[in-house]
């Protein structure tokens, strides 16, 4: 430090400047710490208007509201009522506990704050100076509940105006509405509504709402103490970006990128179970003690610190793989009617498959055919469902070959030519011995045990040395092994396929990402026929 130097405290006008654009760095921020503070209050309707011209926000809620001695301090610096009675940061459960946001609010716009507590007769109306001070306060006559109104939002920061971006607001909302979907959200923009989402009882039925192309029956859930999860079937349901891949801890989203762990965990968890390049469908809402999270990162809240992170992916995967396992849906699937061509589509119901779903017994999948000697046709307790054959045990080899790897001596190597050394290191990693045999020459003695008894095995092993890594060499083998259409099969061997195919950990898609199993619901088959139908004086039977 250059002895010119002298080292003073900052003034305190410039560290609460300082605090302020940390902790409200944009319009969408604005707008999380307001309804954060109504959730807090326990509110079950929040009510938005937002004028984007004017700068002018404000939220209403219902929740229990703030006492009149109360509001004259809300909007001081580093002032809260959301400490636990600990006073520790390790025992807080609500989602704002710093005691900021309303304070920077006051110095970054113009605050006026209406709200009558449940104890009160009336409500007060009070607004406040750049510093947080009441500067004047009235009685309001309102119902028990808030009202924070923002006016000229930025106004000394034109730079944040600039970067408002109404979709960054209303994704902000849609993941704070996820995790409380019993909560209904009204929303207005320029006086006109721009979202409304009612209460609703799970974090699925949440999900159908923000993704109207969504049916109920491209979704699994569980819910326990520990997790709330809901996941698109990946054979129903994916998409080209990672945007609704997600986490949430008590009640706070969290942005993954601040830690690529528990979106490479989910993305693991579904396999090779999606087609190339598209991403799953997956929110997760954790629910953990508070000690075991460390909230204190950064003002927004938004970067997660746990304490043992890898017990709680563990428990996400062993969630995810539960939903992924049974390929077997307990309510009608509407696509199979829309299959049948059928005049009136099923009615759209709100209703989710069952929270842990319970697999069929075996005996229940009654093998009864094959058709085009490529869909092998499966008698099943709810209806009929078509399989593919050849995908169907390309996923069985897969998820054999991906647990036991085996590499097996040939009786004669086979000789491979025009190999790079990294496609000659790659054979080596995998455990495939190999051996230069003459000029751009290699003799092969271990190949995967899948080829060992193939006549093509030299273009096998080409078709292995192109692909990049070892679980795309799996996918390799299983897609040549695999029994081909066109292939009639007896009964007996259909039959053995369809029960090695529905044990398989994730036999929704092969690992191309291609759909196995049509479901046609007997539902969906009666209502065609119109089997249930009453016509003047016949009866459906």
């Amino acid at each position: 430090m250059s002895d010119g130097l002298t080292v003073v405290p900052l003034p305190l006008q410039m560290q609460r400047a300082i605090a302020a654009a940390e902790t409200l760095d944009s319009l969408a921020t604005v707008v999380q710490e307001l309804v954060e503070n109504a959730l807090d209050a326990g509110a079950s309707r929040i009510h938005l208007q937002w004028y984007p011209s004017a700068w002018h926000l404000e939220v209403t809620d219902n929740g229990e509201g703030i006492r009149w001695a109360d509001l004259t301090q809300v909007a001081l610096p580093y002032t809260s009522s959301k400490l636990p009675a600990s006073g520790e940061l390790a025992d807080i459960t609500t989602l704002g506990f710093r005691g900021q946001a309303l304070h920077s609010l006051a110095q970054m716009a113009q605050l006026t704050i209406c709200s009558r507590h449940r104890e009160a007769d009336t409500g007060w109306r009070v607004s406040y100076d750049v510093h947080g001070q009441a500067q004047s306060q009235r009685p309001q006559g309102m119902a028990v509940g808030t009202r924070v109104i923002a006016e000229q939002i930025f106004r000394d920061w034109p730079q944040r105006q600039q970067g408002a971006n109404p979709k960054q607001v209303q994704r902000r909302l849609q993941e704070i509405a996820l995790c409380f979907p019993q909560v209904a959200w009204h929303l207005l923009k320029d006086g006109k509504q721009w979202c409304h989402w009612p209460a609703v009882d799970s974090l699925g039925d949440r999900l159908l709402q923000l993704i109207p192309q969504l049916h109920p029956q491209d979704l699994r859930q569980v819910s326990d103490a520990q997790i709330e999860l809901v996941l698109a079937l990946p054979d129903r349901h994916h998409r080209p970006r990672p945007d609704w891949l997600g986490v949430a801890v008590n009640g706070r989203w969290v942005q993954l990128h601040s830690d690529p762990s528990w979106q490479q965990v989910i993305l693991e968890a579904f396999g090779r179970g999606l087609p190339r390049q598209r991403f799953p469908l997956c929110i997760a809402h954790l629910h953990l003690p508070p000690a075991a999270i460390d909230w204190s990162a950064e003002p927004q809240k938004r970067t997660i610190y746990l304490r043992e992170p890898e017990q709680w992916q563990a428990l996400l995967v062993e969630r995810i793989g539960q939903l992924l396992a049974c390929p077997a849906t307990p309510l009608s699937y509407a696509s199979s009617y829309q299959v049948l061509k059928a005049a009136e589509p099923p009615s759209r119901y709100r209703t989710l498959s069952s929270p842990n779903p319970t697999p069929p017994s075996l005996p229940t999948l009654k093998v009864v055919g094959q058709l085009h000697n490529t869909y092998i046709v499966v008698e099943h307790s709810e209806g009929i469902w078509l399989i593919e054959q050849h995908i169907a045990h390309e996923r069985v080899l897969y998820e054999q070959i991906e647990a036991d790897w085996q590499a097996v001596e040939l009786e004669q190597p086979v000789l491979v030519e025009s190999l790079t050394e990294a496609q000659v290191q790659r054979f080596q990693d995998w455990g495939l011995a190999i051996a230069p045999f003459g000029v751009q020459l290699w003799a092969v003695r271990r190949v995967p045990a899948l080829l060992r008894d193939r006549s093509d095995v030299v273009a096998a092993l080409i078709e292995l040395s192109q692909v990049a890594d070892l679980t795309a060499a799996k996918v390799a083998v299983a897609c040549r092994s695999a029994i081909r259409n066109g292939t009639p099969l007896t009964l007996p061997d259909m039959q053995t396929l369809v029960d090695q195919w529905y044990r398989c950990r994730q036999p929704h898609t092969c690992p191309h990402g291609r759909p196995i199993c049509l479901q046609l619901q007997e539902s969906s088959l009666a209502r065609f026929f119109r089997r249930h139908w009453v016509l003047g004086k016949s009866h459906g039977i």
